[in-house]
């Protein structure tokens, strides 16, 4: 038991060392984020590709998010590709609710016409589906089973590619998103996303609907409902 003992004192001790960084609007936001990706020593030479060396441009000043932490696939780096690409993830949402994202797929949107590549987004217990397809400004949703709705192309349900800013609110179709908050390991690889989700109400208005919170190679861990 002792030595059970001596060997977890360590271990915790690390664990409770270990330090993030949190970027958000409330302690610098935008300019946080630069000085973390342009002024400081890098730390853990941007081996990984969620490193803040690989996300953030010092010469042109802009963050880039990967379209792959909402699909939860593996990601090479690569910012030139496109932005559809294979995704076969299962994660649990709030430690309950189990989602699948699989694709992509070809499908025709039968009130546009449109033909587009999507994802297929479902509940495990069968109660959704869902279809989203990227553009310049990330990720939107197409077609939703609950309603049998469809949606034209152009809104956004996750924010990737380039041009977002950490608490500056960007909209699209219908709908908008604003980062909340963005958080770095001690190595400043990437930890998580964490964003609200507004569309436009009866009024006209944007309406909070969601908070998200997203973590690499897993995609979304949280959603709370406002």
């Amino acid at each position: 038991m002792q030595r059970s003992l001596l060997v977890l004192f360590p271990l915790l001790f690390l664990w409770g060392c270990v330090s993030t960084t949190n970027i958000n609007k409330d302690n610098g936001g935008n300019n946080q984020l630069q000085n973390l990706a342009c002024g400081e020593a890098k730390k853990g030479g941007g081996e990984s590709p969620w490193h803040i060396a690989n996300l953030y441009d010092c010469q042109k000043n802009r963050l880039y998010i990967p379209y792959q932490l909402w699909t939860g696939a593996k990601w090479n780096g690569n910012k030139d590709s496109s932005c559809m690409h294979d995704a076969d993830s299962t994660f649990w949402v709030n430690n309950s609710s189990g989602t699948t994202i699989k694709g992509p797929k070809e499908w025709k949107n039968p009130e546009t016409g449109e033909n587009l590549s999507v994802w297929v987004r479902a509940k495990i217990d069968g109660s959704k589906e869902q279809y989203f397809t990227c553009h310049k400004k990330g990720i939107g949703r197409v077609y939703d089973s609950r309603k049998s709705s469809n949606y034209e192309t152009g809104r956004c349900k996750f924010p990737a590619g380039y041009g977002w800013k950490v608490g500056k609110r960007r909209g699209c179709d219908s709908t908008a998103i604003d980062i909340t908050n963005l958080e770095f390991d001690e190595n400043h690889n990437l930890l998580a996303i964490n964003f609200n989700y507004w569309v436009i109400g009866y009024s006209g208005s944007y309406v909070l609907d969601h908070k998200y919170r997203y973590v690499p190679n897993i995609g979304m861990t949280n959603a709370w409902k406002q």
